[in-house]
């Protein structure tokens, strides 16, 4: 498993033969991509993201294509609420390969909405090798009960990670409440590897990112105690 507090940067660099350029001309846009948010880089980041020397990286590869994955949740997260940029995306899914194809899928469960439901129909047609995947990704967007990883229980790393992306886009308490949340649960054997992760990511980043450290004091008083004590073992404040 791989943490998203170094996906883009360390786990890049660690590459015997380099980085993809992705992460080269990415990696730090995406990292702090709340100091200037500007979603008009979606389509910009999607199509480099869609070149072979990208998608066939051994970095992006890998582990199911599991960083890859990351990177179309953070385009995902880029374009919500924003569907001039999600139409974009759309666009591309035509002349995009497979993999590129399952990129655009996976943005498009943090950002599609009734347009995009629309047009699935059309690609299932068009590209009867993705009909299950389409089908799944239109049942997703058409339920009423669909809920972003911020909105619902961390319950694994990978949610995490997703939760840690959701903050590079947005700068928001929200996805950070919910990992913080992994620490307020009960000390169990089920618990410990999600709670070992939360940890060290949640240390990782604190460093990194002086914006999680300015939300999270601000909410501090307002967390349970478990939490809370992480939080002041965690960032060290002038008495």
């Amino acid at each position: 498993m791989l943490s998203c507090a170094v996906v883009l940067l360390a786990s890049a660099v660690s590459q015997p033969a380099g980085p993809p350029p992705f992460v080269r001309e990415y990696a730090q846009k995406v990292t702090f991509f709340y100091k200037s948010p500007d979603p008009a880089l979606g389509p910009k980041m999607l199509k480099e993201l869609l070149k072979d020397e990208n998608l066939q990286h051994p970095l992006f590869t890998k582990d199911k294509n599991y960083v890859l994955m990351l990177q179309a949740a953070i385009l995902g997260d880029i374009a919500r609420g924003q569907p001039k940029i999600v139409r974009e995306y759309e666009a591309a899914y035509a002349d995009a390969k497979p993999l590129g194809r399952k990129v655009i899928r996976r943005a498009l469960e943090n950002c599609g909405d009734a347009e995009t439901v629309k047009k699935i129909t059309g690609w299932i047609a068009d590209f009867p090798d993705d009909k299950t995947e389409l089908e799944a990704l239109k049942a997703q967007l058409d339920d009423p009960k669909r809920k972003h990883v911020r909105d619902r229980p961390a319950k694994t790393p990978d949610d995490l990670d997703l939760l840690w992306v959701n903050f590079f886009v947005t700068g928001e308490y929200a996805p950070v409440s919910r990992i913080l949340d992994v620490f307020d649960l009960k000390d169990a054997k089920d618990n410990e590897v999600l709670k070992r992760v939360a940890r060290w990511s949640f240390g990782s980043n604190v460093q990194q990112h002086q914006k999680l450290v300015e939300v999270v004091l601000k909410h501090k008083n307002e967390r349970p105690e478990s939490s809370k004590k992480v939080i002041e073992q965690t960032i060290i404040t002038e008495p």
